[in-house]
């Protein structure tokens, strides 16, 4: 009987014509298994500030390729995209726009978190600075929430990143994050934006560091970068056990990436040399470091094409964890290999969780449990990038 494999057993369920064998049961050796779609919930945090025209314009110009490599990562990526910006209050206080297109009676409020859409003209061009909101309800309009499968998510996301330049010099991404995502639940601004099971993604673009102060300790620009000041602001480790910590009811499994001023040559806070980083970011760097490689990411806003760094930020964004479908008892019927861009194939060596040969596999295999399906989390050489083609087999001896 040593020959009856999981082959011979449904070659026989195929031979007898059973009607009754299980839906899930294995009926041909070599067949792709099925991988499923992981949802990612990500939030951009735009510097709106004054000297931020020329970086969000770049931005904007690279978004097309950064939404393809997302949908043609090699596990299907439920992406959903939304936009705010670092205005959340002023160095007087000050929580509205009284300057610039969004000026008027009466004024349009800082976001604070609220995720925003930018208005369009009559051709449909975008009109920097001008957020869609109504101000006899108080609420903010327009295409907020833009998910992968919207005809107009390009066009749509390269108008919301035109955040304008009437912001706040007082820039606040680390209150913008908090208030993005705690408006989130029932009941919140962006209520319903944060799904059931969705890893989280936050994406920062600001030419200044962050200044995030509950206590207003910080008066003018030059104080927000004052060391002893940048002691007194909300400490960087209340910003990471926020996101490690439940998020409507869930963890979330954060990733960061962050376009600042850092040196263009190594990203690090050496003097970058350029105009258009106006301060060390040390609270950014110290919130990447805090998250690791494998969940941060940091690249300079002197670069004159953000083309590249948004490729690096699409490859973290690949889900590393994935899901299957109708996967095998035994994994050792499970056959994994990646196909990078240049046609070189990887073979990925399995593993169970959490025995001694998991720390060397290029997978991890998860059996199926009470909280969901069976899983493959890749590592190592078999760490999946956003250009790569994902291969699974059931493969089973005769």
């Amino acid at each position: 009987m040593a020959g009856w494999g999981a082959a011979a057993l449904a070659a026989a369920a195929v031979a007898s014509g059973c009607a009754d064998a299980p839906a899930t049961a294995v009926t041909e050796c070599e067949a792709e298994i099925g991988i499923g779609a992981v949802a990612t919930d990500i939030v951009f945090v735009v510097d709106d500030s004054l000297s931020m025209a020329e970086e969000q314009e770049n931005l904007r110009q690279n978004l097309a390729t950064f939404v393809d490599l997302l949908a043609a990562a090699p596990v299907q990526n439920d992406f959903r995209i939304g936009v705010t910006n670092t205005s959340v209050t002023g160095y007087g206080g000050e929580t509205a726009y009284d300057a610039g297109p969004n000026a008027g009676p009466p004024a349009v409020p800082y976001p604070a978190g609220a995720l925003v859409a930018i208005a369009r003209d009559g051709a449909g061009a975008a009109l920097a600075g001008t957020l869609v909101y109504d101000a006899t309800g108080g609420v903010f309009g327009g295409a907020r929430v833009l998910d992968a499968g919207s005809a107009t998510l390009v066009d749509d996301f390269k108008a919301n990143v035109l955040q304008g330049v009437a912001g706040s010099g007082k820039e606040q991404p680390f209150a913008a994050i908090q208030g993005a995502l705690a408006a989130s639940v029932a009941g919140g601004v962006n209520a319903g934006f944060l799904r059931p099971g969705a890893r989280l993604a936050v994406v920062i673009l600001t030419d200044e560091d962050d200044c995030t102060d509950p206590a207003g300790v910080a008066a003018t620009n030059t104080a927000c970068q004052d060391t002893d000041v940048k002691a007194q602001l909300l400490p960087v480790g209340d910003v990471v056990s926020f996101l490690q910590g439940p998020l409507d009811g869930e963890l979330r499994d954060p990733i960061v990436a962050v376009i600042a001023g850092f040196d263009p040559a190594s990203a690090t806070l050496e003097p970058t040399g350029c105009a258009t980083s106006f301060a060390d970011p040390t609270r950014l760097d110290a919130l990447v470091a805090a998250l690791g490689p494998e969940r941060a990411f940091k690249d300079s806003i002197c670069d004159p094409d953000f083309g590249p760094g948004l490729q690096a930020i699409a490859d973290l964004l690949v889900p590393q964890t994935v899901p299957l479908e109708n996967a095998p008892s035994d994994l050792r019927m499970l056959v994994v290999s990646v196909e990078k861009p240049d046609g070189s194939v990887t073979g990925c060596p399995i593993a169970a969780a959490g025995t001694p040969e998991a720390a060397a596999a290029g997978a991890v295999y998860t059996p199926p449990g009470a909280d969901g399906p069976a899983t493959l989390t890749f590592q190592g050489a078999c760490r999946l990038r956003a250009s790569d083609r994902l291969d699974v087999r059931i493969v089973c001896a005769g």
